[in-house]
């Protein structure tokens, strides 16, 4: 953005009239006014690199630029310029709030120079008008709440008087305590409430520094979630979550588990649920942490899969087999009967406890990833049938696409013959009319030699 000066340069100071308007400003967009102002015409103004020069993050002048738009310290002028129909940015820059007049005169002085087609002024953003009234707001509230603690000083018996200051004389009456007419003594103070006593705090602990390397990967696996699900996380990093990530890595590699979470993210039937019209992910958290943890006791087990040898988990073939046939366990006392209760399962993928009394289904899951499971083999199934849909689609008008190119080709090569075939006419009428015209000039020299052959002797034919 080009800055362009409101009004012609007089000093570099501010006015007193912008230090004292706390209604539209903080001190941060005052000292980037001042900033601004200080700049010559023409500079090109990047608030990245003012925010680098004084120590503040990428992003974190854009609420003091806000709020010096809204107050129009700062007017966002669009010019459209009419030799390539491109727009650019001119910022034009007040010491004072820009009336409706400056405003005016600003956008027809721009109109009037040389090659500008349009010139409009960009109004600020919905975010800069509510932070411009959340801080009219705080302000208007702190001097509210001063206003009130002042009226409360004076109303409160004594305040005035004690308020006119602390080294003031004392009266007659405190000279001598025997002297007539000696005023009432001041009303007792209440006695101070001795303050409950604090109850010790727990010093939180510091939470464990990430290596460098350890950065990398744990970035790197963040950034295999799905998108849906990296939408809902919290903008920071949960301790739980690190804690996971950095469990994983400790067996894994950053494309096993990679890898993991696109599996899991897809089989589970997360990403159903994340789908528009689905039923939605309860906790973000949580699902993060089931698409990372490793389930399986046999520390080479990958979802089933044994990674060095391919072959299949026999601790998860043996687990699945337990749930299937769950053997009674027996408890301190035996039930009616004196048959031993059934011991208690989990379902595999949650790990919720059954019912009490209740055997494992067969397949281990409870009724709510039963039917998680269900939609996600039906969504696998509407996924290969839309694939084929799409396959055979493509073939079509691939075949469509050959059959045109055929059908231009061939009419390409007939195009081809027919010109050549008249082409080949051309140059045989022509050579047909190139033989007539010599036979017919054969024909009327040996007429003009019959008729007059003394002229044989000057004709350079003879």
């Amino acid at each position: 953005m080009r800055k362009r000066s409101g009004r012609p340069p007089r000093f570099a100071a501010v006015p007193n009239e912008t230090v004292d308007d706390a209604d539209s400003l903080d001190l941060q967009a005052l000292g980037l006014l001042t900033v601004v102002l200080r700049h010559r015409d023409g500079y090109e103004i990047t608030l990245h690199e003012i925010a680098e020069k004084y120590g503040y993050a990428r992003d974190g002048l854009a609420g003091a630029w806000g709020l010096l738009q809204v107050a129009r310290y700062i007017i966002k002028v669009k010019i459209q310029w009419a030799g390539d129909n491109q727009w650019s940015t001119e910022v034009v820059v007040y010491d004072t709030p820009a009336t409706d007049d400056e405003v005016k005169e600003l956008l027809e002085s721009i109109a009037s120079e040389p090659n500008v087609r349009t010139v409009k002024v960009e109004p600020p953003t919905k975010s800069a008008r509510e932070r411009a009234a959340k801080h009219l707001a705080k302000v208007e509230a702190k001097r509210k709440k001063k206003r009130e603690r002042r009226k409360l000083d004076f109303e409160v018996p004594g305040q005035a008087d004690s308020g006119r200051g602390r080294g003031a004389r004392r009266g007659g009456a405190d000279r001598g305590s025997g002297a007539a007419g000696a005023a009432a003594p001041a009303p007792a103070k209440p006695p101070r409430k001795s303050a409950a006593p604090k109850k010790p705090t727990k010093k939180k602990e510091p939470g464990r520094r990430l290596t460098q390397s350890e950065a990398a990967a744990v970035k790197l696996v963040e950034a295999a979630f799905p998108e849906q699900l990296r939408a809902l996380l919290p903008s920071y990093r949960p301790p739980v979550l690190r804690d996971a990530i950095l469990a994983a890595l400790d067996s894994r590699t950053v494309d096993v588990l990679v890898e993991r979470v696109k599996r899991r993210w897809w089989k589970h039937g997360y990403e159903e649920a994340a789908m528009p019209g689905g039923k939605g992910i309860g906790s973000a958290i949580g699902v993060a942490v089931a698409l990372l943890r490793q389930d399986c006791p046999e520390p080479m087990c990958e979802d089933g899969v044994i990674l060095d040898s391919g072959a299949a988990c026999r601790t998860c073939e043996q687990r699945k087999e337990d749930r299937k046939h769950p053997v009674p366990a027996q408890r301190g006392e035996d039930q009616g009967g004196g048959a031993p209760a059934p011991r208690r399962w989990k379902c595999r993928t949650c790990h919720t406890p059954g019912k009490t009394g209740v055997e494992a289904p067969e397949d281990g899951l409870c009724g709510l990833c039963r039917k998680e499971e269900q939609e996600a083999h039906e969504a696998a199934a509407r996924l290969q049938e839309n694939l084929r849909r799409a396959e055979a689609e493509r073939e079509r008008l691939a075949r469509e696409r050959w059959n045109e190119l055929l059908e231009d080709a061939y009419s390409e090569h007939a195009d081809r013959e027919q010109e050549a075939a008249e082409e080949r006419e051309r140059r045989e009428a022509a050579e047909r009319k190139r033989l007539a015209d010599a036979e017919e000039r054969r024909r009327l020299q040996e007429q003009i030699a019959r008729e007059n052959p003394e002229l044989l002797a000057y004709s350079q034919t003879a």
